[in-house]
């Protein structure tokens, strides 16, 4: 796993779980009734790791709203400035 990438750790093991042990556990559990509870189990942590997504979810949403609000802000300057400078500083004609 990339160190860089361990915040997307929950997100990455929900996916795991979905789309690989899930599965398995469930056909097994057809055919051998002993491993019902081990797809039980799976299926409480799969709940864990989707709860922990689901905090590490609204973290990036909070950044990504504070990102947004800057670079709204820092154009709205940047509109200001320029408007400002339209203008002249040595003459009004009115």
């Amino acid at each position: 796993m990339d160190r860089g990438k361990s915040d997307e750790l929950p997100k990455m093991q929900c996916g795991f779980i979905d789309f690989v042990c899930a599965f398995v556990y469930k056909e097994f559990s057809r055919f051998h009734v002993e491993i019902t509870p081990m797809l039980e189990r799976l299926l409480n942590n799969r709940k864990e790791w989707n709860a922990l997504k689901e905090v590490y979810e609204g973290k990036l949403a909070a950044i990504e709203g504070a990102k947004t609000a800057k670079e709204e802000a820092a154009t709205a300057k940047q509109a200001a400035a320029a408007a400002a400078q339209s203008q002249s500083k040595t003459c009004i004609v009115g």
